[in-house]
């Protein structure tokens, strides 16, 4: 994962819960869990999403090449579109960076939390 030491993130857990952190955590696809500083373990069958936030000083990107657009419906019923750029239908997880909210700079998206996903853009 890259270096998002100043980033602030939300973890949205499944039971409609949140935590905040200052330090961006480690995202484990092999233990499918998310590794938080200082050595607390997260199993993704407790999480939606991660959020990562943008840094104030971060200057925006293009970032549309090679990604698919992807609405992605939630098991609570949100829904949020974004470019996707590892998605794999059998994967844990993946990365989304999203559309609608300029604050946000991508999305680790936990698989077992989605009940749909639709594929805009190729």
């Amino acid at each position: 994962m890259e270096d998002n030491a100043n980033t602030a993130v939300v973890l949205r857990y499944r039971d409609g819960s949140t935590a905040r952190g200052a330090e961006a955590p480690e995202i484990d696809l092999a233990r499918q869990a998310v590794l938080l500083p200082g050595s607390a373990e997260i199993s993704f069958d407790d999480l939606k999403a991660v959020f990562f936030q943008k840094a104030p000083s971060a200057e925006p990107s293009d970032d549309s090449g090679h990604a698919s657009i992807v609405s992605v419906e939630f098991d609570d019923g949100e829904i949020i579109r974004g470019r996707a750029y590892d998605y794999n239908p059998v994967a844990s997880g993946f990365f989304l960076s999203p559309l609608e909210d300029p604050r946000i700079s991508r999305i680790f998206v936990v698989s077992a939390a989605v009940v749909a996903i639709e594929v805009e853009k190729l």
